[in-house]
């Protein structure tokens, strides 16, 4: 009995503190995930930058923007395996030099992939644009199962946005976020809504049930120590 009693209390030992930082990064994750719905909704009622007053803040996600210059239709990169109301397709990222000659990656928004043979035709005014949208870039590093390789020719077809790789497909220097193209705009396709892929009172329930396992745990372990002592203190009482 007491060789059992051991080796619970090592276990209770060793799960307590992982429940406990599972809870703790449930938490973490749900305070993240509230100010960005916050800085979303807060940004989007402002009225749009121009780019150079976008990079004099400290953030720019979120933030409308507005830019004047040509597209280059030539080049472009197809973002695979994004779905829309059930139907794959592709996120089309194409590279946008601006009036002062800085380049800018524009996502046009989401197209239908049809056949995986054949990449599908994108039409693309290229003459001088006004175009309005909001800065965004992705939040850490997408998770790969295998290497995302990027083949020479043009249009690219990619698992995952890469700032470096871009820049370095293009030969040029990217700033570093994109502009998402307004719904409203000519250029723009399928425009999907940018939503915060887990919300925040998920994070919340997901912290209350680790802490919740924690607490059945510490209670269970309590009622079986306090039950084990009594039947050796009636053991020995005989």
């Amino acid at each position: 009995m007491i060789a059992f009693r051991v080796k619970l209390t090592a276990l209770v030992l060793t799960l307590l503190p992982i429940l406990l930082m599972l809870g703790f990064w449930q938490l973490s994750r749900y305070e993240q995930k509230l100010s960005l719905e916050q800085a979303y909704e807060a940004r989007h009622a402002l009225e749009p930058l121009t780019l150079r007053q976008l990079q004099h803040q400290e953030d720019p996600l979120y933030m409308p923007l507005t830019v004047s210059g040509r597209f280059d239709p030539e080049r472009y990169f197809l973002l695979d395996n994004q779905i829309f109301r059930g139907e794959a397709g592709y996120e089309l990222f194409m590279p946008f030099v601006t009036d002062e000659g800085q380049w800018l990656l524009i996502n046009r928004g989401w197209i239908p992939a049809g056949q995986r043979q054949q990449l599908p035709e994108i039409t693309t005014d290229s003459t001088h644009l006004v175009l309005t949208g909001f800065a965004y870039k992705p939040l850490g590093e997408p998770f790969m199962l295998a290497e995302d390789t990027w083949l020479e020719d043009w249009p690219k077809r990619i698992q995952a946005y890469n700032q470096e790789k871009v820049s370095a497909a293009l030969g040029e220097p990217m700033l570093n976020f994109y502009l998402v193209l307004g719904a409203d705009q000519a250029q723009a396709e399928q425009v999907r809504p940018v939503v915060v892929n887990l919300k925040p009172g998920k994070h919340m329930g997901y912290a209350v049930q680790w802490f919740a396992m924690a607490l059945v745990m510490m209670l269970l372990y309590g009622f079986h120590m306090i039950r084990s002592g009594r039947n050796n203190n009636n053991k020995y009482e005989v």
